[in-house]
Order: structure tokens, then sequence, then C-alpha cells
């Protein structure tokens, strides 16, 4: 499970993202996939920027945050992705935004992987599976 964090200040948004994959290692480039209609497409678009956290195993609770409507925004998010996601997320992808190509309700932004940050957490990465958040596929 992963965490989009786009836009600063006032704008700043977050959402879990379940449609994440590697393109190409040579240049770092990764594809993420947005509902058009989702609060964080027009900033992403605008910002053409972004982060994406991968979560561990003790971020359950987070990534159920940021897929509820009651997830932080603005300075909120900015705070809580300080606190409570960089400590434990395994590692953070910083991105720019290089192509989005229009698929049906979905928008698939194509990014290069600026910058890759590890997190200090030694954990088990978060998984998604038939509607379960865990760590364990069966």
């Amino acid at each position: 499970v992963a965490l989009l964090c786009t836009g600063s200040g006032e704008r700043a948004v977050g959402m879990t993202v379940n449609a994440l994959m590697s393109v190409s290692l040579t240049p770092p480039r990764i594809l993420v996939s947005v509902l058009n209609t989702a609060r964080a497409h027009p900033v992403l678009c605008d910002s053409r920027s972004f982060a994406v956290h991968l979560l561990s195993d003790r971020q359950a609770a987070t990534a159920g945050l940021f897929a509820s409507r009651d997830k932080p925004l603005g300075t909120a998010l900015e705070t809580a992705v300080e606190r409570d996601v960089l400590p434990v997320a395994l590692a953070t992808l910083r991105c720019s935004v290089e192509q989005v190509v229009q698929a049906g309700d979905h928008s698939l932004f194509l990014s290069h992987v600026d910058s890759i940050g590890h997190g200090a957490d030694d954990g088990e990465p978060l998984v998604f599976h038939r509607g379960i958040i865990g760590t364990k596929i069966k």
C-alpha cells in the first residue's frame, strides 16, 4: 500500500493508491493511476510533482485514514506525514510528472523518480488484497 501526497500548504492532499507500478529502472520511472474525480487529481495536475510513501505493516491505520473521506488536508496533512508516515514508511519516492494519459475514469501519471529515501523501519510491506489490508496474501 502506498500513500501519495501532492501540493503544499493549504492545497496539500494525500490519498492511498492501489495502482502503482515500476515502469523503468534506467531512467527510474513509475506509473500511478488516479481517479479523475479524486480530490488529489487537480492538485497533482497543477503541481506536476508528488511523493509516494511505501507503507509498512505498522501503518494499516494510516492507510485506512487516507482511504477515507476524513483524511487530513492542507497543513494538517503535512504535519501528519512528518509525524506519522515518514518515520515508519519503508521508503519514499519523490517524483515529477512527465506525461499524463487519460484512461477511462482514471489518469495515468507517468513520472520520473527524482529521489528515493529509505525509511528507518525494517518492517514488512503493507499490502491490500481482496479487500483486506495486511502483510500476508493467502
